[in-house]
């Protein structure tokens, strides 16, 4: 006989000797061309015989003995015929305690799985335990779970095997992948055999379905009776049972989706109605950014890490920076007295001193120090306000040229748009977490800037109206300081005129006799003081009479440059005299305009004048010259700094105004002058004080080319 080990084994019906003595139920003789591959010694030559063994009428086994000599002994086929009585006894308990074994490996099974699917679990965490069952029972090798794809989501694979496969896990795949194409499109059980050595060399898939509706498909790898009908039954049970906890699992994963999602929709939906509620009872502009910006970025959960705006500037034709704030400087918004948790009346509300820390950070600098140029090709900003849409972009490196601004992150860029214009552009990324930015934060942030865009638009309609008034006022205001002023000019003309006849008569004859008197004698004294307050009384009706005198300019080419020149050389005296220090600044190029040369000398005088008196000796008087622009005209910019201390704050809304005055000698016309002649060459003279330093004044001519 030849020897040989167990091994696992088909052999179909009717092929082979084994074959042909189960289909027969006889002995069957062959020699090695007669054998099916499968029959052990198919290799060798010599006379084989199959001995069926019978239990009662049915077939239990088939004995194949083999020998090398061209005959079998008979001795030997007739002693194994003896023992087939013994073969079938043995072989029938062995099958009836295999079949128990089987019963309670897949009762155990069974019961485990429904352990397991008791307690509704998402199919994450159900299906690698089914598939460790599968194979922790021993009834596969290998189990494989694969999902159906739905919509836009990819199916998912779960996997397990033992250790004594797992070398060969890549291959199973790659059939696992073909055959639940196969069994899904069929809709039924599949078995197949496979190319493959090791214990795994038959596959059982089995669709997963449950109400009509394919959900993926199961399918264990393992030996030959994997193929069986039992088995078949088997995988069949378990599909059912773990597609009812799948669709189970999925009904309670969409009810978790929508609740999660109702909530977004609240959660969205209250902060819109809040914000609505604030913006409508919030006018200023400034706190209205602010409360923008901080709703984006404030509370436990932000929609965003990093928010900032920018809004839209038609004459210069660029983005300017207003606000940038972060979830680390965004406070949680407060309700104010009496809004309680009342949603229909809530609204937010921010203090000051969070406004100002949010303007004092790092951040918020940086966005402030911004300007964008409206152009789409330089940044998303530009593109979202000129495209008047919503703009993402998954990485963008930086806003403008600064990098360091806004690090490589997701960014989303808003228009804000009211009554069909864009007034600027919110920007928002999650540079400090890092975390995606999901399409619903991408609608969220349309919504939110849909209503910004329009309480921001209102509110810069009502500061425009603000405006407006209080010009109005102001102008009705100087109409009546005018009309008082023409009056008083009017009158003060008349006096100057009536009294300078007088003065001149009592001045000539107050110097001739001055020059009678004894000279340095008291009646001398007397005299001589007479005639120096008559010469200060001319001077002040000479400046009264030309204020209110209406004037005429005759223009000709000057040269800004000469005239301040000719007026330093005019105050020159009063400059030795208290040792200032003079310092001037001129451009190379020839600083030449249209207007009345005596005029705007009498301009400088004036305030040069004013400068030298205001300064105690040793300090210092800076005039510098240079190219300016004046409403978009072409212009030329005078800057006068003295280091007289500045002028005091209640008295500088009134330095303009005709007779005002602080020194002991001066009729307080010498400002009014300059500033009406500025006015009337189309100029304007601007003030800057700093008290304790000095004052600052520029003035500002057009060419008039």
């Amino acid at each position: 006989m030849l020897s040989g080990a167990s091994r696992s084994c088909l052999i179909p019906y009717g092929q082979g000797c084994a074959g042909r003595a189960a289909a027969d139920l006889r002995e069957v003789y062959g020699t090695s061309v007669d054998l099916h591959p499968e029959e052990r010694g198919g290799g060798e030559s010599g006379q084989f015989v199959a001995i069926p063994i019978l239990d009662g009428t049915g077939l239990t086994a088939v004995l194949a003995l083999a020998c090398p000599d061209p005959v079998l002994p008979s001795e030997s086929v007739a002693l194994c015929r003896q023992l087939v009585p013994i073969f079938s006894l043995t072989l029938s308990g062995l099958a009836a305690e295999q079949e128990a074994h089987k019963a309670r490996r897949d009762l155990a099974l069974i019961s485990s799985l429904g352990r397991l699917i008791e307690a509704p679990a998402p199919a994450a965490m159900l299906l690698p335990q089914v598939v460790k069952l599968c194979t922790g029972s021993g009834v596969a090798g290998c189990a494989v779970i694969r999902l159906a794809a739905k919509g836009r989501a990819r199916g998912r694979v779960y996997k397990g095997c033992h250790s004594s496969v797992r070398r060969e896990l890549t291959a199973l795949l790659e059939f696992e992948q073909r055959l639940s194409v196969r069994t899904l499109a069929a809709g039924a059980t599949r078995t197949d055999k496979l190319a493959l050595p090791g214990s795994c060399r038959y596959a059982l898939c089995t669709p997963l379905t449950c109400n009509g509706q394919e959900l993926g498909a199961l399918t264990l790898f393992g030996g030959a009776d994997l193929v069986s009908t039992a088995q078949a039954e088997l995988a069949g049970t378990v599909a059912r049972l773990v597609a009812g906890a799948l669709t189970e699992a999925i009904c309670e994963e969409r009810v978790a989706s929508f609740d999660t999602e109702n909530e977004k929709k609240l959660k969205e939906l209250s902060l819109l109605y809040r914000l609505s509620n604030t913006m409508l009872s919030t006018i200023k502009l400034n706190k209205l950014i602010h409360l923008t910006l901080t709703a984006l970025t404030s509370g436990p959960t932000p929609f965003f890490d990093r928010a900032m705006l920018f809004l839209a500037n038609e004459r210069s034709g660029s983005l300017v920076g207003m606000l940038g704030v972060t979830s680390e400087n965004a406070p949680v918004l407060s309700m104010p007295g009496g809004g309680g948790d009342d949603l229909l009346s809530s609204r937010w509300d921010i203090t000051e001193d969070e406004m100002a820390a949010q303007r004092e950070s790092e951040f918020s600098r940086q966005v402030q120090g911004k300007r964008l140029e409206l152009d789409p090709t330089l940044n998303i900003a530009s593109q979202a306000v000129l495209e008047r849409r919503l703009i993402y972009i998954p990485e963008e490196t930086g806003i403008g040229s600064d990098a360091s601004a806004v690090a490589r992150t997701a960014l989303a860029a808003s228009p804000l748009i009211a009554h069909g214009q864009t007034v600027g552009v919110v920007l928002v990324d999650n540079a400090l977490t890092l975390s995606p930015i999901t399409q619903e934060h991408l609608r969220f942030l349309q919504l939110f800037t849909n209503q910004a865009g329009m309480a921001i638009e209102n509110s810069m309609l009502y500061n425009r109206i603000e405006d407006a008034h209080r010009q109005l006022s102001e102008a009705q205001e100087n109409l009546l300081q005018k009309e008082r002023l023409a009056t008083i000019g009017e009158m003060a003309a008349g006096i100057a005129h009536e009294l300078k006849g007088p003065l001149v008569s009592i001045g000539g004859f107050a110097g001739r006799l001055a020059r009678k008197l004894p000279a340095e004698s008291d009646e001398w004294a007397s005299a001589d003081l007479i005639v120096r307050e008559v010469i200060r009384l001319e001077g002040i009706l000479s400046e009264i009479l030309l204020f209110s005198k209406k004037t005429t300019i005759c223009y000709t080419r000057c040269n800004i440059v000469d005239i301040v020149n000719e007026t330093l050389t005019i105050t020159a005296p009063t400059v030795e005299e208290k040792q200032i220090e003079i310092s001037t600044k001129f451009p190379r190029q020839r600083q030449v305009l249209l207007g009345d040369c005596q005029q705007l000398k009498q301009v400088f005088i004036n305030i040069i004048q004013n400068s030298l008196e205001a300064m105690a000796p040793g300090g210092q008087l800076s005039i510098q010259v240079h190219p300016a622009e004046l409403d978009g005209t072409d212009a030329i910019a005078v800057k006068i700094v003295d280091t007289g201390g500045g002028i005091p704050l209640e008295q500088l809304n009134n330095i303009f105004t005709p007779f005002f005055t602080t020194k002991a000698s001066g009729t307080g016309l010498g400002l009014p002058i300059a500033n009406r002649i500025i006015t009337n060459h189309g100029g304007k003279i601007h003030v800057t004080n700093h008290p304790g330093l000095g004052a600052e004044f520029r003035i500002v001519l057009p060419k008039h080319w």
